[in-house]
């Protein structure tokens, strides 16, 4: 029997998490921790985008934000245009474990696109990318 779509979608979900748990999560870095750092840009983000972006309430957030915190990889800072508006930044620390962190999700990706038939790569590219756009409208749509 073939498997359904949803079915699908849980052990793709399951599997890719295992990945990256073992391959991008090395160390005592937790796999929430490792996509809140990598989703950071350069010139921060603020608390509600950031718990949209990773699909989270912000009190989880929060949570999450303070313990990179704790650990030197980032700071809060007020907002210069809205001092209510509390930004994320990382530090120097942080920008080095991002850049490790962007290294290994590069290694992984490329591990598995070279597992692919050269004659396919293109191609799957384009479906995965294309699955991300559905994702994506998805999630707009359910804001």
């Amino acid at each position: 029997t073939t498997m359904e779509f949803g079915e699908l979608l849980k052990v793709f979900l399951l599997d890719l998490q295992s990945l990256f748990r073992r391959r991008v999560s090395a160390g005592s870095l937790t796999l929430p921790q490792v996509l809140l750092i990598s989703i950071i840009p350069d010139d921060g983000i603020d608390m509600t985008a950031l718990s949209k972006k990773l699909g989270v309430d912000n009190s989880t957030a929060t949570r999450l934000i303070d313990k990179i915190i704790q650990n030197g990889w980032a700071i809060r800072e007020k907002g210069t245009a809205d001092k209510r508006m509390t930004l994320i930044l990382l530090t120097a620390k942080g920008e080095l474990l991002q850049n490790e962190i962007e290294d290994r999700i590069d290694e992984l990706g490329e591990e598995l696109n070279s597992a692919i038939p050269l004659e396919f790569r293109d191609e799957n590219k384009e479906v995965l990318s294309s699955f991300h756009w559905q994702v994506s409208k998805l999630l707009l749509k359910n804001k």
